[in-house]
């Protein structure tokens, strides 16, 4: 297995925006110097949930900072790229980076960003199918011209290409069966997240995304390559003993499944398309019923090195690849989480390698 860390820049309101964009830049150096093998950032705006609102910066600025771990994201979304300049961005990333940069693509999920960005939420499935065949277009052809429903590229030569050819690996951000289908359609790995509810939700993931494998006629061989990069974050804690762990992350935990409410879930749900609106009213139902006591027992790695052990042996029975570990979640101290970065990197990560 492969271990990375993941960064959204949460910001809880006893914390300055500019201490957390620092803090978590140095909890990057921090991945590298412990032996993780990878830095995963995403993309959010208009949300204390996350001050990730440049996934390109971000990671140029992690590619500045370390010199062996790679650099993946989860996710750039599409929908509110221009792809000729996503495009641009991610190649000399890519070169800055001398290679190390993995792309993870996601279509978006929330009103308020689609709203800010003026992008109707109902076209994010063909704006991320047309920026795609343009960021492959552009890293891959001397020149070309694309006329489409969103874009007009006239001509255009993109350099410089990208060091990795054709274009870095790229994954696919997958929150529902349907992008599940589509991300294995296309033979991308799939990144999943655990945030709420049992782990046992991996499985029927899993299933369908090797059931759509072999539907169109992928090889064993080439399913267990995917699988070897499949990628779910998941929240870890690691103290010295399981009271300690859940003692000290419980506040900060409770605060996050707060900020994952109001981000996920509008606060006007009528203000959404009324294809959106019964999703949104099943997440805030599903979402009122979490408890503290339900998240140590079904969904949280929190504990001594043993139990969060245990809980990275099941993801590694299921035939998860990679593991983002989110080890920074709701303004957790900055000593807590070196600390806990430690213990996981000595006394957790040896066992999967």
């Amino acid at each position: 297995m492969r271990f990375g860390t993941f960064f959204f820049f949460q910001a809880p309101p006893w914390q300055t925006h500019p201490e957390i964009i620092h803090r978590e830049l140095q909890q990057m150096e921090w991945a590298e110097e412990l032996g993780f093998d990878e830095v995963w950032l995403t993309e959010h705006h208009f949300i204390d949930y996350g001050l990730a609102v440049d996934p390109a910066t971000l990671a140029a600025a992690a590619a500045s900072r370390t010199r062996r771990v790679r650099i993946g994201l989860a996710a750039a979304i599409l929908p509110f790229h221009h792809p000729v300049r996503l495009a641009e961005q991610l190649a000399l990333i890519d070169i800055i980076s001398n290679g190390r940069l993995d792309v993870g693509l996601g279509r978006g999920n929330r009103p308020a960003e689609f709203l800010g960005y003026n992008v109707p939420a109902e076209e994010s499935r063909e704006r991320f199918d047309e920026t795609v065949e343009v960021m492959r277009r552009a890293w891959t052809e001397d020149h070309f011209s694309h006329r489409g429903r969103f874009y007009t590229v006239p001509e255009a030569r993109v350099i410089p290409k990208p060091l990795q050819r054709p274009h870095p690996p790229l994954y696919q951000v997958c929150v529902s069966r349907d992008g599940i289908e589509n991300t294995a359609l296309r033979g991308w790995p799939m990144l999943n997240s655990l945030l709420f509810g049992p782990v046992e939700q991996l499985i029927a993931s899993r299933d369908t995304y090797v059931d759509t494998l072999k539907k169109v006629g992928r090889s064993e061989a080439e399913v267990r390559q995917l699988l070897s990069r499949w990628g779910v974050s998941r929240q870890i804690y690691v103290a010295d003993t399981d009271a300690q762990a859940l003692e000290e992350a419980r506040n900060f935990e409770m605060w996050y499944q707060e900020s994952f409410r109001r981000f996920i879930v509008p606060e006007r749900i009528e203000d959404a398309h009324p294809s959106l609106q019964p999703g949104f009213r099943a997440m805030a139902e599903r979402l009122s019923k979490v408890t503290w006591e339900e998240l140590v027992r079904e969904t949280l790695a929190f504990g001594a090195p043993d139990t969060v052990a245990r809980h990275i042996e099941i993801m590694r029975q299921m035939g998860v690849g990679q593991v983002l570990c989110w080890m920074n979640f709701g303004g957790l101290p900055q000593d807590k989480i070196r600390r806990s970065m430690e213990l996981f990197a000595r006394e957790v990560l040896p066992r999967f390698r």
